[in-house]
């Protein structure tokens, strides 16, 4: 139940490429972003209108109707009797309040700090749980002819953080050149890093507009059903998010698109999202996930390329990433060997075309008392090779090409008879982390005089590529390319007679001379470097860990978040 089983080629899924990244690696990333934040602070005020029913105030204007008197600076065991700063409150009709700064809880182990994100079922709603580097919750009943005056004053405990769970909605903004100096800086420094082209950005965020306040922490001295209850349940959600917003909202992930893209590359055009949550051993979601299992649910990039058409979302039948792996991944990309077919068609096309030779050959006596045999011939490259891309097993991708000629001359062929069949193969196979490319280059030469006749392969060659995928020292995909070849290529001249036929020796130099570019191939790039132009949570890209082609010959990258710098 691993990314070895990646199987994007299967007609239920169909995504030229796929980016899985999991709750575990988001919510670590999340964290980063939330610890770094520059302290943003919600002070929200409340006093009570002419039907006694509380109504927001601006802080400020607060403490400056309470003759400079900071509710959230009045002690927990101040005195409504006695203290001069509640009757100041009072005389300002101030009601409640909470104070909230955003960020990580104090007093908790990061390995034990609650998690930010939580991924379900739903593919476009994620679980967002709110948390404070510190909150205070002020509550102030003047009392009446029957009851005393209350004041509280409550703080949130070190090592026990109050959480507010809501459901947020995902979306995907799209953000052009233009609006360069909103994003966050790590992805301008990324956008840096590519140089000056065009280029739009597709931030994948929380819709803050949208958030829906599932449950409220358990606070000693706010039962629900109060006014201060009820104020924190409406009013919370709305003055987190608003603050979150102003320090840029969190980038759940990002793409770079380019203006201009480079040809015959995996270039993003279309992208949809999805959530896997994890499997079990019998291929279905575990129903009661322990707190590791619900760590390994994954959050799916599905990726269209070139213009190709998106297919719907539709559940894998395999974790991207298994237990054991946990430690060492944060996510895998994964591209479709279909798609991984097209791209080294686009690649060696080129070369396949010019090792394809069509053939053409003549035949014919001098004159009429003249018995002279005469023979042409030509090999005229740059044909178009038929193209296979097999469903399934380790060959991805064929080139063949073939072509036949023969003529001959006198009664019934008898004075000569010339043919020629050049036939090109080029295969891509895959297997473990290795690509393998063989061509085979093949000219048969059929010549005879009269009865004197000799053949064979003039040209019989073979270079085999052996491109080994790695890990560069940086997190990026490199290759090792190591060449060979072999020559079965034969003389047919057999006899003596032939020895002397100068036309054969000019049509082996003629066809040794054409096929003299018959060299290896050259791939400078390997197409899962391609799609490292994401920009994961809280800004962070990602460098590859591993890569090795699945069971169905996709080829999966295992990565991990890194710095862009």
């Amino acid at each position: 139940m691993s990314a070895s089983q990646s199987n994007l080629s299967s007609s239920q899924y169909g995504y030229d490429f796929v980016v899985a990244t999991t709750q575990a690696s988001i919510n670590a990333t999340m964290k980063t972003f939330l610890a770094n934040l520059t302290e943003p602070v919600v002070s929200i005020c409340y006093i009570a209108d002419d039907a006694g029913n509380p109504t927001q105030i601006d802080y400020d204007d607060l403490v400056q109707s309470a003759n400079g008197t900071d509710p959230f600076a009045v002690p927990a065991d101040a005195d409504p009797d006695t203290s001069q700063d509640l009757k100041n409150l009072i005389a300002a009709r101030f009601m409640m309040g909470f104070r909230a700064q955003l960020g990580l809880p104090p007093g908790i182990p990061p390995a034990q700090m609650p998690d930010l994100v939580c991924l379900g079922a739903d593919t476009s709603v994620v679980g967002f749980n709110l948390l404070c580097a510190e909150f205070t919750v002020v509550d102030l009943d003047p009392g009446s002819g029957y009851t005393k005056p209350s004041w509280m004053n409550q703080c949130q405990p070190a090592g026990a953080p109050w959480i507010f769970s809501s459901k947020v909605d995902l979306r995907l903004s799209t953000t052009d050149s233009s609006a360069y100096s909103t994003l966050p800086p790590d992805v301008r420094q990324e956008i840096g890093n590519l140089g000056g082209q065009a280029f739009s950005v597709q931030q994948l965020l929380f819709d803050l507009d949208n958030a829906a306040l599932e449950s409220l922490p358990t606070i000693s001295g706010v039962a629900p059903g109060t006014k201060l209850y009820s104020v924190l349940q409406q009013e919370f959600l709305g003055a987190y998010f608003s603050a979150l917003a102003k320090e840029g909202a969190p980038v759940l992930g990002c793409t770079i698109t380019h203006g201009s893209p480079p040809a015959a590359t995996l270039t993003l055009s279309d992208l949809n999202l999805e959530v896997s949550p994890f499997l079990g051993s019998n291929g279905q979601p575990v129903a009661q996930p322990t707190q590791d299992q619900q760590n390994l649910a994954t959050l799916n990039y599905l990726c269209a390329a070139d213009g190709n058409t998106l297919p719907p979302a539709v559940a894998f039948g395999w974790n991207w990433i298994d237990p054991s792996e946990e430690a060492d991944y944060d996510g895998v990309v994964a591209i479709n060997r279909t798609s991984l077919a097209g791209y080294f068609r686009n690649q060696l096309q080129y070369s396949a075309a010019a090792n394809s030779f069509l053939a053409w050959v003549r035949v014919w006596l001098s004159g009429f008392l003249d018995a002279t045999t005469n023979f042409s011939w030509r090999l005229t490259a740059d044909q178009t090779p038929t193209v296979t891309t097999p469903p399934t097993g380790p060959v991805i991708l064929t080139f063949h090409y073939d072509s036949d000629a023969e003529d001959a001359a006198g009664l019934d062929d008898d004075m000569g008879k010339l043919e020629l069949k050049p036939s090109y193969d080029l295969t891509v196979s895959v297997s473990g982390s290795t690509i393998t490319i063989v061509q085979h280059l093949v000219v048969y030469l059929y010549v005879r005089v009269m009865q004197t006749s000799g053949d064979g392969n003039v040209v019989d060659r073979t270079i085999t590529d052996t491109y080994a995928l790695s890990v560069g020292e940086h997190g990026e995909l490199a290759t090792t390319l190591a060449s060979t070849t072999s020559d079965n290529s034969q003389n047919p001249s057999t006899n003596g007679f032939l020895n002397f036929f100068t036309d054969l020796n000019r049509i082996i130099d003629d066809v040794s001379g054409w096929v003299r570019n018959f060299t290896a191939t050259n791939l400078t790039d390997i197409p899962a470097s391609l799609v490292q132009n994401y920009v994961f949570p809280g800004g962070a890209t990602f460098a590859f860990k591993s890569v090795a082609f699945s069971d169905n010959q996709d080829l999966v990258s295992h990565i991990t978040y890194s710095d862009p710098s």
